[in-house]
């Protein structure tokens, strides 16, 4: 186990980093920048590539992305505007808002260039952490097994880490998901070009919600004709029928979701057919031209507290908010400098992570109650009087573009 932390001239301090996505990545550059060695564990046997779609940028995670040194050049794709749809195309009503899409492999990308590679590590997925007084135990399922003074948890919503250290905090299904897909420019019409793809567009049939917006290609291709279309479909669906859509292709039960290629075709077909019956001209391109549309059931948790000894939790892994705000990959940012500065500060690491947990649980909480705030436009488990008002609110005239993935929406709540 690592040695004393109390002393003014300690050792060089030690993370182990559970998790290679957006939160491991952002807590590995923060904590290196204190002096801190760390070292990045990911799951998956392969590099993290094409494993997300489009991502609204918050003024939070622009200002992460500065100081943690990955930078934002050729971040993404900027719209001058938000439009609202209705049945048959027509614009109904439009929002001046400037804002930077970007997608979730330009963000890894930038991301994973401010680690050695040395350091991160492929492969190894968490089995438990053992801890006392001077630090942590990490056991990994491969046998290995690594020593530190702090353990982050920065392993998204079905946290490993989370599960082992606090397994009653469970994440909660909101009773809707999305169909997703992100269609090439190159394949859509010259109508859907044109009306369309330059801005961020809302549709919103009864009860759905449909937003889409411009991203990069593959290869964060910023070339007009190579960029692709983030489309997004909320819908209604109860736990049941979320459970029967959980089924695969071969007919094995998932827990939580189905891997895109497993996507039964029968759902597929008939999601296909679904759009046919409501969707304007514009947005039914956008849906034929997608190439694997996948499915996201819609959960959310809060969590009393978000560290657990010497274990901290950063990103999904300490609270999940539904995406309505796509503040997620910004709040990992959030969460990843504070607790490094937390670190920075306290020469005890204890006093250091109470002083995380105290800054950042507070903020998980509020962003995840913001969050259904916004749902409660999908009109499901509307149990309060406020939940009622919310939702005749963002049901009205031009409401979810004055509400949906605005930048700082935390100022109401300070």
């Amino acid at each position: 186990m690592p040695g004393s932390t109390s002393s003014p001239k300690r050792s060089k301090r030690r993370a182990v980093i559970i998790g290679g996505s957006m939160s491991g990545l952002f807590s590995a550059a923060f904590l290196r920048q204190i002096g801190w060695d760390v070292d990045v564990y990911e799951k998956s046997g392969v590099e993290l590539v094409g494993r997300g779609a489009g991502i609204t940028t918050h003024p939070e995670l622009i200002e992460s992305l500065i100081a943690c040194g990955a930078g934002i050049e050729n971040l993404g794709v900027e719209v001058p505007k938000r439009i609202e749809l209705d049945r048959n195309g027509n614009v109904t009503g439009e929002r001046p808002l400037r804002q930077i899409l970007t997608s979730w492999d330009r963000l890894q990308r930038l991301l994973r260039e401010t680690i050695d590679g040395a350091h991160y590590h492929l492969g190894h997925g968490f089995e438990r952490v053992d801890q006392d007084e001077r630090g942590v135990r990490v056991q990994f399922a491969n046998g290995k097994v690594e020593h530190a003074d702090i353990l982050v948890g920065g392993d998204g919503i079905r946290s490993s880490v989370r599960g082992d250290v606090a397994p009653e905090l469970q994440p909660n299904y909101a009773g809707y998901y999305i169909w997703r897909g992100a269609p090439n420019e190159a394949d859509l019409s010259p109508k859907t070009l044109k009306e369309i793809f330059p801005y961020f567009v809302f549709y919103l049939p009864p009860q759905q919600e449909i937003i889409t917006y411009p991203i990069a290609g593959f290869d964060n291709d910023l070339r007009p004709g190579h960029r692709r279309y983030n489309f997004i479909w909320y819908r209604v669906a109860d736990a049941q029928t979320m459970k029967d859509m959980n089924v695969d292709e071969r007919g094995v039960q998932h827990e939580f979701s189905v891997p895109p290629p497993l996507i039964r075709r029968d759902l597929i077909e008939q999601m296909y057919s679904d759009a046919r019956d409501i969707m304007p001209e514009v947005m039914l391109d956008c849906v034929m031209t997608m190439k694997q549309p996948f499915i996201t059931p819609i959960y959310d948790f809060t969590a009393p507290k978000i560290t657990f000894g010497r274990v901290a939790m950063v990103g999904d892994a300490a609270a999940n908010a539904r995406p309505h705000m796509g503040f997620g990959v910004a709040k990992a940012g959030n969460d990843a400098q504070a607790l490094a500065r937390a670190l920075r500060d306290h020469d005890d690491i204890d006093t250091a992570l109470k002083a995380y947990n105290a800054e950042r649980q507070p903020i998980g909480n509020t962003i995840v109650n913001h969050s259904r705030k916004l749902g409660t436009h999908m009109g499901v488990n509307l149990k309060t009087e406020e939940d009622r008002r919310m939702h005749d609110l963002l049901n009205s005239d031009g409401a979810m573009m004055d509400w949906i993935a605005v930048p700082n929406f935390l100022d109401a709540y300070k």
